[in-house]
């Protein structure tokens, strides 16, 4: 957008893009273990014909279409019609049997937003060099279908201008935040000198044996920190994320709705010099997407003429995955329960630590419980199987309770409600070799209300978007080394979830 003029606005400077720094890089584990996921993906997909790889990567591809133009609010569809379009495809024709609300400037814009992310697999296929040509061959593909953008004059009024494809921009874009900072990006005549220094830094980086997400990570901040483009950026930033994964053989990895705040305040973080935060996000996203290909459901074959010995091979391929599975499932037992370990442990040292808060405040009337079902032993687990479900959704993998099923969760309740906090730990994916730990959280009113009607339901809380998952080709020590970022992802979660009993009191 244009300058605004305004003597209360706070300023972030823009500052030339830098190479990576050494203190840019993760140490607790978290990158190990994706990559031991990524093994499992790799076995997985090298047993499928290459028409069932396109038809997962297709998935993904779709998704990552939707998502880009969510985050940056180009339009809304809602979380039930995208899985049917990421399932089905961009056609009318899906829209309409899904019973969703679809406009056909959207439609078009999506298929536009697949298409240019085809562009960057040809471009790996190719085996081509990052170029400034390529990028505004990429940003003319993404914004095909835009014909303006949003601007904000020197008078403060928005103004719709018609959208420069493929060019670089003329006029100063920087973006006015909610908090009245205005976040400054490269002056234009910058543009040019600071790409090229973008595509030099980038060679040196693309050599080295940095880890992939680190360099995609790199990529996407240094290309975003100088916002080359009016606008379409930050699609563009996408779409070349992936362009490095794909170099690198990963899945593609999705910055989707449930993470848009993480991802700008990892922006933020990278613009005040730091990419840890980032590359953290993009660690957490790419096991959600690995974790996503490998569960993906497979279109059923129409049967052939030979249709008794494909029964006779069918039975052989049974037997053997059966047999695999077995020893999958074996190996993950010991890992599950090691976890699980960890988890009832922390739920205790939880439940000790707030009634010593509560305590220390003269709060006498708050009860606060500690439970635990690891692993299952009673009927108690099916209290939790649709909320699970939910959580592990939102996590972006589908919960298998089959390979391991358990929770632990806190009980906190005041004179007016009852909190409960829960970690669940389940299979993610069918048969796919991973268990994965989400949270959740429910309140309701306390006591429950006596009346002739049906109790209400408790309200569901999502309290994180994110999974610790781990693979059955880690150890138990390997596991235990990412203990921190297990115990983050439950200090995250019993945050939201107290915030929100907060809100009621």
């Amino acid at each position: 957008m244009a300058d605004p003029i305004s003597t209360s606005v706070t300023r972030i400077l823009w500052k030339p893009i830098e190479p990576l720094r050494d203190e840019d890089r993760l140490g607790n584990g978290s990158l190990a273990a994706l990559d031991a996921l990524r093994k499992e993906w790799e076995r997985r997909l090298a047993s499928l014909s290459e028409e069932e790889r396109l038809h997962i990567r297709q998935r993904s591809l779709r998704r990552l279409a939707i998502e880009t133009g969510i985050i940056e609010r180009l339009y809304d569809v809602d979380w039930g019609l995208t899985l049917t379009l990421v399932a089905e495809g961009f056609t009318r024709d899906v829209v309409e049997r899904a019973g969703g609300r679809v406009d056909d400037k959207t439609l078009i814009t999506l298929r536009a937003q697949l298409g240019s992310l085809g562009l960057v697999l040809d471009f790996v296929r190719q085996n081509r060099n990052l170029t400034p040509s390529f990028i505004k061959e990429l940003h003319q593909a993404i914004t095909r279908t835009q014909q303006t953008y949003v601007v904000v004059d020197t008078l403060d009024r928005l103004t719709e201008t018609a959208l420069p494809k493929g060019t670089w921009k003329t006029a100063p874009n920087h973006v006015l935040r909610a908090d009245n900072t205005l976040l400054e990006y490269a002056p234009p005549e910058q543009v040019a000198s600071e790409v090229d220094r973008l595509i030099l830094l980038w060679e040196d980086i693309n050599r080295s044996d940095v880890h992939p997400i680190i360099k995609a990570a790199w990529l996407h901040h240094r290309f975003v920190q100088i916002h080359p483009f009016a606008d379409g950026n930050g699609r563009v930033a996408r779409a070349l994320t992936l362009l490095v994964l794909e170099q690198h053989h990963y899945a593609p990895l999705v910055v989707d709705r449930w993470h848009r705040s993480d991802y700008l305040n990892a922006l933020d973080s990278a613009n005040a010099g730091s990419l840890r935060e980032l590359i953290t996000l993009f660690v957490k996203l790419e096991a959600a997407a690995l974790t996503r290909e490998l569960e993906q459901p497979l279109e059923p074959t129409e049967p052939g003429f030979a249709i008794d010995v494909a029964r006779t091979l069918a039975a052989q391929l049974a037997e053997a995955k059966r047999r695999r599975d077995a020893d999958i499932h074996q190996r993950l037992q010991p890992r599950a329960i090691a976890v699980g370990g960890r988890l009832s442990q922390w739920f205790d040292r939880k439940r000790t630590e707030l009634i010593d808060v509560f305590r220390a405040r003269g709060v006498t009337e708050v009860n606060v419980l500690a439970d635990v079902e690891l692993p299952p032993s009673s009927s108690r687990t099916h209290w939790w199987r649709r909320q699970i479900s939910q959580s592990a959704q939102v996590a972006g993998h589908i919960a298998d309770t089959r390979t391991f099923a358990g929770w632990c969760g806190l009980r906190i309740r005041t004179e007016r409600w009852v909190l409960r906090y829960v970690a669940s730990i389940h299979g993610a994916g069918r048969d796919a070799g991973i268990i994965a730990v989400t949270t959740f959280a429910e309140v309701e009113p306390y006591p429950p209300q006596e009346t002739g009607e049906a109790a209400a339901v408790p309200e569901y809380i999502t309290t994180t978007a994110d999974a610790f998952r781990f693979v059955h080709t880690e150890s138990v020590e390997e596991i235990s080394h990412r203990a921190a970022e297990l115990e983050e992802l439950l200090d995250q979660g019993l945050a939201v979830a107290l915030a929100e009993l907060l809100k009621r009191l």
